[in-house]
């Protein structure tokens, strides 16, 4: 590889937009996937809801040694290595005829999934000091776009083969493919300017990874449970089911591509503000449509608009508050991920007990959380005059 070119900033942006791509393809391919996964390893799908928590805990535990591991063998060998491991526990949890081993490809999953958000997460700031947010929102839209691919693929070989796990295989094969490629990634080093004295407000970084843990485990526990969610609330055929969920990810599409376009006229934490008032709305929409089939599509379609934004326009702030630093990035996503092995599970088991209502509840009480956490980063950062 060495004899090969290296990538220059643009064909590593868009290098990533194809990783991020396979990257959300293959988790949303998860949800649609329960009922297989459960039946593959004889256990109740309500159990299966553990695979989530095996793959946060993954992705919040490589946090602890990206940092220093790309300090010294740099960003691109990050990217590959999660490449490499997330591709192979995708498959591996396709293939599983066991649950201890389904759950340990879940948590080999995790680990690539958090070291492609740690690479993402700081290679592209450094790389794009001036538009961060923007670049972020771009990488993430096309996250967003596989999240739409993925259900809609599960769907339609459910419909015609009677299994949706070839869309988990579709999803490992290209993070696979991409590992080569991103063997030749550009590498940036220096930091973003415009830190405060060259310190890191942990404070700051601390409330936006609390911001990102609540936000990201209830996107992940929606995305993953919205289609039994329509099945037993609005009593919608699975295949149906399958392609709400699609909705779901095309507006959180549409949502990462308007994060993107209002990066370009307001501050990273204006629109997240702006993004976190219509999460609000969703929620509220959501407990109140409980039952009705059109409405709770409706209400999907709101909250997945108003998700979009969120990690990547976050993760924005953590760069500007932080002068780009890995460690920062890091602690941020270790945080930010642990809300996937809280929030999914026990969405899951508040489903199975509750049913739909106590699920539109937890919603609500998620999306007010964020917004609280919001209102004190505003709060800490003109004190700090830091945003």
């Amino acid at each position: 590889m060495a004899l090969l070119p290296r990538l220059n900033r643009g064909p590593t942006l868009a290098l990533l937009c194809a990783v991020y791509f396979g990257a959300g393809l293959s988790l949303a391919s998860i949800g649609p996937n329960l009922s297989a996964l459960a039946a593959n390893v004889g256990r109740d799908v309500a159990l299966i809801g553990s695979q989530f928590t095996a793959f946060s805990l993954g992705t919040v535990l490589v946090q602890f040694v990206v940092g220093p591991f790309s300090d010294r063998y740099g960003q691109r060998t990050v990217l590959s290595l999660g490449l490499l491991m997330m591709g192979l526990g995708i498959l591996g949890e396709s293939l599983s005829r066991d649950l201890t081993l389904l759950l340990v490809f879940a948590g080999l999953g995790g680990l690539g999934f958090g070291s492609i958000l740690s690479a993402g997460s700081v290679l592209v700031p450094r790389l794009f000091p001036v538009r961060g947010t923007s670049a972020l929102n771009l990488i993430n839209l096309f996250f967003g776009v596989g999240s739409i691919v993925g259900p809609l693929v599960a769907g339609r070989t459910l419909a015609q083969w009677g299994s949706p796990l070839p869309a988990l295989w579709l999803g490992a094969g290209l993070l696979l493919g991409l590992f080569p490629l991103a063997l030749l990634a550009a590498e940036a080093d220096v930091s973003i300017e415009g830190t405060l004295n060259g310190s890191v407000p942990w404070l700051l970084v601390l409330l936006l990874g609390c911001l990102l843990l609540v936000y990201s485990g209830t996107e992940i526990a929606l995305g993953g449970w919205a289609a039994l969610y329509l099945e037993i609330g609005a009593g919608m055929a699975p295949a149906q089911a399958a392609i709400a969920v699609a909705g779901f990810w095309f507006a959180l599409t549409l949502g990462r591509g308007a994060g993107a376009l209002l990066g370009l006229r307001f501050s990273a934490l204006q629109v997240l503000l702006m993004t976190i008032m219509l999460l609000l709305s969703g929620s509220v929409l959501l407990f109140f449509m409980v039952g009705n089939p059109t409405g709770s599509i409706g209400a999907l379609l709101v909250l997945g608009l108003a998700f979009g934004p969120i990690f990547p326009t976050t993760m924005a702030l953590v760069a500007v508050t932080s002068g780009g630093r890995g460690t920062a990035a890091a602690v941020a996503l270790a945080i930010g991920n642990s809300g996937g092995a809280i929030i999914p599970p026990l969405m899951g088991l508040v489903l199975s007990r509750a049913g739909p209502p106590a699920v539109a509840l937890l919603v609500v009480i998620s999306t007010s959380i964020v917004f609280l956490l919001a209102c004190a980063v505003v709060v800490v950062s003109r004190r700090a005059q830091q945003l």
